[in-house]
This record gives C-alpha cells, structure tokens and sequence, in this order.
C-alpha cells in the first residue's frame, strides 16, 4: 500500500511541480481527491494504479483551481475517469 507521502509525491510529478514549498497545500488536496475517491468505491488498489493516479491528479488539479464559493470537478475527473475506475474497482461476484 502506497503511503501518502508516496501519494503526494507522484501527484507532485503529474504536475511538474519540484520542491516542498506548495507540500501542505498539496497534501490536503490529495486528501481530499484520495477521500472522495474511496468514498465513490474506488478501491485503494485501483486508486494506486498509474490511471488511479492520473485521476487523482486531475482531481487535485481542479480542486487547485478553485474559484471562489465554488468546488467543481471537471468533466475530465468525474465523466470520464472516476467511471471508469468504478467499473475496475467493481468485486468480482461470478465465482
């Protein structure tokens, strides 16, 4: 399992962003995304493969751009990835 310092630092990569200056505000984005991500049914597993990472980066980058009195995922984030995360992360009931 991913620690979310590991977390953090592979969302620092998706974004190009080097250094420990911006690590707080980072952190509590990741968090956020990493939570609502569970929340949603997305497997820890799932959510720590390189397209589970991608979409967390995604997330963290919208919730970077906030504007204000508004929280608002892009259609990147919630129609096209946490979907297909949710079909991968779905148990596998046949057997």
């Amino acid at each position: 399992m991913m620690t979310d310092d590991e977390l953090l630092e592979k969302v620092k990569r998706g974004l190009s962003v080097s250094g420990s200056f911006n690590d707080t505000t980072l952190r509590i984005k990741v968090l956020a995304v990493k939570q609502y991500m569970l929340n949603a049914g997305i497997t820890q597993e799932i959510m720590e493969s390189e397209l589970g990472v991608a979409t967390l980066t995604i997330g963290v980058t919208d919730l970077w751009n906030l504007t204000s009195g508004e929280i608002k995922f892009s259609p990147a984030f919630s129609e096209c990835l946490m979907p297909q995360l949710m079909v991968v992360s779905l148990p596998d009931v046949s057997s």
